[in-house]
């Protein structure tokens, strides 16, 4: 059963069993209403995803009754249903906030394509408003939260190609951000409004991914009991976002193909085809070109993908801009937490292999063995990284000494590397005693 909670409204008990049982046994959680009085009764005590609205209702009867309920249940999607089918009700319905009018008697197949459409449009909704709540706080940082000269740069070039409707390629390694980058390209685009729909090429089987790209027809293969709609029309006047594209199998290489220069496509099934009007965006963390030369990737699909290039670099390479995506990770927990000196500190020496990813996953474990304390300790961090806790001791603690012991880090790991680890000759670069620098390392565990 899903969670998605359908309020019928109709006061004969005949229709109220029949059709209430019809909607359960399609897995929607079902409340019945047969009167104004019950339905504001339970809308004030449950949420509800859809609602199916009798217009004749006690104590009169008359369409007006259910009319009259109409801008109170403007939240959801509400689907009126009467046996008063005349263009002008329909239109009294639609214009008090209805989303579509059914006449009785109802023809199930119609009900199901009516409740599907409803409540597609309704997680659409939710998706688009918890994106607005999520970048909401972070409009000049689009959520790609740093310092460093190569996040600006990136921020800047989405300003720049975000209204434009050219294909955009991220490519970087895994754990950067890459859905982010898409999702910040079509908040800043003329399509904002409108859905954004992922698709993650890696996750999907092989023998699925006509079906779940395109969509089916009920009876096109076993199984498919339900006409079904496919994430590319999902997307429809939004954005398209194929995070992975390289894992996609050649045989959907094709079809994708024929889909991005045609615009329209046959669902599974179909005998007609569906016209859809989506801005692309793909991901991958693979070398395309090089699968292109392997022919394990079509060269004219990567041409037609790859529009604008757009990369995001490893944390390695933005160690900067560490301390902050931790403390901004922490505040976002449930209750809200920060990260203590010595844990900012440890966070900024560490290595991140996963990138942001990894980051992320570490500070939301460490948040949870944290409890209810406020702040996150190092302690906690090397629990969740499965590590022994080393803290370093800079003096005074806080976000900007972390920064700087970052940066410190960084420099004197440089200075290292290109004297190939001569002591005498990477302090001389550094400026400071031979001493100073072996105590510095120390310090920071560098060998």
């Amino acid at each position: 059963m899903t969670s998605e909670r359908i309020l019928l409204v109709d006061d004969e008990p005949a229709f109220q069993r029949l059709c209430g049982n019809w909607l359960a046994s399609l897995g929607y959680q079902v409340k019945v209403a047969a009167s104004g009085e019950q339905v504001l009764a339970l809308w004030a005590e449950h949420s509800f995803d859809l609602v199916l609205l009798d217009l004749a209702l006690p104590p009169s009867f008359r369409p007006d009754e259910g009319l009259a309920l109409l801008p109170g249940l403007a939240s959801a999607p509400v689907v009126v249903m009467t046996g008063h089918a005349d263009r002008e009700l329909a239109l009294r319905a639609i214009a008090a906030g209805a989303w579509d009018f059914l006449p009785k008697p109802l023809d199930p197949d119609l009900l199901r394509v009516v409740v599907e459409r409803a409540l597609s449009k309704r997680r659409l909704e939710r998706e688009l408003a918890d994106w607005r709540a999520r970048a909401a706080p972070d409009d000049a940082t689009m959520g790609l939260i740093g310092i460093s000269a190569d996040l600006r740069d990136l921020r800047a070039l989405i300003r720049r190609i975000g209204p434009t409707e050219v294909p955009a390629m991220i490519t970087g390694p895994s754990g950067t951000g890459k859905e982010l980058v898409a999702r910040a390209l079509h908040a800043n685009g003329k399509r904002a409004a409108k859905p954004f729909v992922a698709v993650h090429c890696g996750a999907i089987p092989a023998e699925l991914f006509e079906s779940e790209l395109f969509g089916h027809c009920k009876g096109s293969f076993t199984g498919a009991d339900r006409d079904r709609i496919g994430l590319i029309a999902a997307a429809n006047g939004g954005t398209l976002f194929l995070d992975e594209i390289g894992d996609m199998p050649l045989s959907m290489q094709v079809k994708l193909l024929r889909f991005l220069q045609a615009g329209s496509f046959f669902a599974v099934g179909a005998r007609s085809e569906t016209r859809v009007d989506v801005r692309v965006v793909a991901a991958t963390n693979r070398d395309l070109a090089a699968m292109v030369e392997e022919k394990t990737f079509r060269d004219d699909l990567f041409y037609r993908l790859k529009g604008i290039q757009v990369r995001t670099t490893a944390l390695a390479e933005r160690a900067e801009d560490v301390a902050l995506i931790a403390q901004a990770l922490a505040a976002r927990m449930t209750p809200p937490k920060r990260l203590a000196p010595d844990a900012l500190e440890w966070v900024v020496s560490r290595n991140w292999p996963g990138n942001v990813r990894e980051l992320q996953h570490s500070v939301s474990t460490a948040a949870a063995l944290a409890g209810n304390a406020g702040a996150i300790t190092v302690d906690d961090l090397a629990l969740a990284c499965g590590e022994a806790a080393a803290p370093m001791a800079v003096e005074g603690g806080g976000l900007l000494d972390a920064q700087v012991a970052a940066l410190e880090k960084r420099l004197i790991v440089a200075a290292l590397d290109d004297t190939a680890h001569n002591h005498t000759h990477a302090a001389k670069q550094l400026g400071i005693s031979r001493v100073g620098l072996l105590n510095k390392m120390k310090r920071y565990g560098l060998r």
